[in-house]
Formats: C-alpha cells, structure tokens, sequence
C-alpha cells in the first residue's frame, strides 16, 4: 500500500516579502539621536562631575596648605620670641655667673691669712729695682686649685734678666708670710718684650690646698 503525503495548502506557505519600492539612503551615523535620555548627556555630565571633583579636590588641598602655612608662620614667630628671651636669660646667667665668681674669688682671698692690702704691701717689699709687676692675676674660684699669675719685666740683658727673675722667685719662696700661703712658687716664662729693651716674666704662685695651710 503506497503512503501518501498529505498536500500543503497554498495558502499555508510562507508568503514572499515584498521587495521595497525604493532604496534606503538614510545615514544613521548623521542620524540624530531621538532617545528620551540622549548619549551625549551622561557624557556631559560626567565630564562635569569630574571637573567639579578635581575643583573640589585642588580647593582642599590648597585650604590644607593654607592651614599648614599658618601653623608654621605661628610656630615660627613663638620660636622668634623664645629665642629673644632665651638669647636674654642666658645672658643675664652669663653676667650672674661673672660676678658670682668673682665674689667667690673675693671671698676665698678674704679668708686666706693674709688680706689684699698686706699682700699687695708685702709683694712691694720683696721687689727688687729691676724687676717692675704689670698685673698681678688672682684666680681664687677653686679652693684646691687657686694661684696668683703675676707678670711684669726684668731689666738687662737675657743672661742677666734670667738670673734676676730666679732670685725674685727665690724670695718669694722664702719669704715668711708667703710661705705659709702658697705652695709653691714657679717662673713659667721669660720671653723679650718688644715693646722694650726688658724681659717679660711669668711667675705663678700657688695657693695651699684647704687642709694643708698653716
């Protein structure tokens, strides 16, 4: 029995389309944009927030700079005063501390066995014609370390200036009063003086210690 194929309609078949009646032209990239929200609008926008952010941003830090220099100037302007009382307070410390010595020195001269003016006397009597004091340095402000610099000139030649300078320091040595004062008595220099035909010296006499003077 041979199978049979039922026959389609005609008017079940896909039905032709219909060419157009004429050819498209239209350029859609020229087109314009007739979405409700367009494109370029989100762009804009954008483009605008960014440059409000960045705005925002640079006028921050600027305010943070701003800030930071005037903090800086402020701190520098109390470092200025500061230091114009520190550079005072350490001045008048300096001027204190100089005649707290010197009253210290003073002091320390007072109580030896001997007073300034018996000292100055005495120093007058053991001077040779020869020998001239110029200055006679007192530096009192340690009692296991005072001394007595005194400096002047020695006439004559080099040979006889030295031998004048040794007896001197010899006298002082033995001389009474001094001795119980000082312990011991040293020339440190004898150097020609430009400023004469003289020698110049140092002697150093040396202050007994506390507990050692007599």
């Amino acid at each position: 029995m041979a199978l049979q194929l039922p026959l389609t309609k005609k008017s079940d078949a896909t039905p032709d389309v219909a060419p157009a009646w004429h050819p498209n032209f239209r350029n859609f990239e020229r087109l314009p944009d007739i979405k409700v929200v367009r494109t370029t609008f989100f762009i804009n926008t954008a483009t605008v927030a960014a440059a409000l952010a960045l705005v925002l941003w640079v006028s921050y830090r600027e305010y943070q700079i701003q800030n930071l220099r005037g903090q800086i100037n402020e701190a520098q302007a109390e470092i200025d005063r500061d230091e114009k009382q520190n550079a005072e307070a350490l001045k008048l410390s300096k001027v204190f501390a100089d005649e707290e010595k010197k009253l210290a020195e003073a002091g320390a001269f007072v109580r030896t066995a001997i007073t300034p003016t018996q000292f100055v006397m005495q120093l007058s009597r053991t001077l040779p014609k020869a020998v001239q004091i110029d200055s006679a340095d007192l530096r009192m402000s340690d009692a296991n370390a005072s001394q007595c610099v005194l400096r002047g000139l020695v006439a004559g030649s080099k040979e006889q200036a030295s031998g004048l300078a040794s007896n001197y320091v010899e006298s002082l040595r033995t001389n009474p009063q001094f001795g119980s004062l000082f312990d011991s008595v040293s020339l440190t220099s004898l150097n020609a003086d430009s400023r004469s035909n003289a020698m110049a010296f140092e002697i150093v006499l040396k202050f007994k210690p506390e507990g050692k003077k007599s």
